[in-house]
């Protein structure tokens, strides 16, 4: 189950750092790193991290958004906020 909601994020990240680089972007995967592979510096970062609120309705903390170095930290992220919260149904502030 978690594997396919991965996926889903995934899906999701991929189709947003789409949208936000305005470029076609070939095999992106978990490993795609966001500076040197897509080339996105600070206002690119920024753009996709207000598409991905955008896209699953939430807010980043300027802090989280500096962290993300590839897709997957940002599959990591989103998955475990989602099943933290949909699973344990725990504060936001339990980890």
């Amino acid at each position: 189950m978690q594997s396919a909601f991965n996926s889903s994020v995934f899906d999701k990240v991929a189709l947003a750092v789409k949208q936000a680089v305005y470029i076609e972007v070939p095999g992106l995967s978990g490993a795609t790193r966001l500076v040197d592979d897509l080339a996105l510096g600070r206002l690119g970062r920024l753009k996709l991290a207000i598409r991905l609120e955008e896209v699953f309705n939430i807010e980043f903390q300027d802090d989280v958004v500096e962290r993300f170095g590839t897709l997957g930290d940002i599959v990591t992220y989103l998955s475990r906020r989602y099943f933290r919260d949909s699973d344990t149904h725990a504060p936001a502030s339990a980890a």
